[in-house]
Parts: structure tokens; C-alpha cells; sequence
């Protein structure tokens, strides 16, 4: 069984020291942005465009590499191995998907307890002393 690739962002108003959260309905949960990659896209197209999507915001990404790799199975078996980037909020998008979520600009220091998986808790505890470093600059 071949891995699916999804991409999102961790994406961060420095200005405001804030965290973009998705709350997503269908699941009743918070999350960062992310999704499927499509056809011949790269892992950094794919985190900002779905960024763009759920959020209605656009970044740049802060960091060439991944902040982050995560794989799991989900509920229904696909086994998916997710990347995460470091992105800065650069302002409204312009993109038209409809499928786009609510979004929560979480205080830095509030974002784990925000979090619904014990898995994103766990990313968010290996990545969050690196995030700090762009919110001190």
C-alpha cells in the first residue's frame, strides 16, 4: 500500500505572537491547516495552498524543510505521512475553495491546551521552543 502525502502549515501572526487553529466541524476538533497533495505538486505548494484554503490566509514559509513529519493511519486505513511547515500570515487570500474552516488566531503559549489529538500535542511540544525564536525577533 503506497503512503498518501498531505501538507500543511504551522502558521504564525508574529506580530501578535498567535498560532492559526482550524476548527473543523465535521470532526469537532482544532487542528493546523493541512490536506492532500494533488498532482504534480510539491510538499511546499501543497501547505500553502491548502493554508489558503482552510483559512483564507496567505504565507510564506519561514523555513526551506519540514518543521515537522508525522505518520499515521488514519480511522479508515490510509496510511498517510504528513509535513508540516513554518509559515508566516501575510495576509487575506484571495482563494475561492469552499472548503474552508473556521480559523482561531491561539495565543502561543494557549496553543497545546487548543489542540484536540494527543498527537498534534506532541508535535506542537517538539516544535514550539523553534516557533518561539521568530515571535523574540
Amino acid at each position: 500500500m503506497s503512503k498518501t502525502k498531505k501538507a500543511g502549515c504551522i502558521l504564525l501572526n508574529v506580530t501578535d505572537k498567535t498560532v492559526a487553529l482550524v476548527y473543523r466541524e465535521k470532526h469537532n476538533d482544532y487542528s493546523f491547516p493541512k490536506g492532500h497533495m494533488e498532482k504534480d505538486e510539491t510538499l511546499e505548494g501543497c501547505a500553502i495552498r491548502e493554508t489558503a484554503e482552510e483559512t483564507k490566509r496567505d504565507c510564506i514559509l519561514l523555513e526551506k524543510d519540514p518543521i515537522y513529519i508525522e505518520n499515521y493511519i488514519t480511522p479508515s486505513g490510509e496510511d498517510v505521512e504528513m509535513y508540516y511547515f513554518l509559515a508566516k500570515d501575510i495576509g487575506k487570500s484571495d482563494n475561492t475553495s469552499t472548503d474552508t474552516h473556521q480559523t482561531y488566531w491561539v495565543p502561543y503559549e494557549e496553543v497545546k491546551d487548543k489542540l484536540t489529538y494527543e498527537s498534534l500535542k506532541k508535535l506542537w511540544d517538539e516544535i514550539k521552543n523553534r516557533i518561539s525564536n521568530y515571535f523574540n525577533k
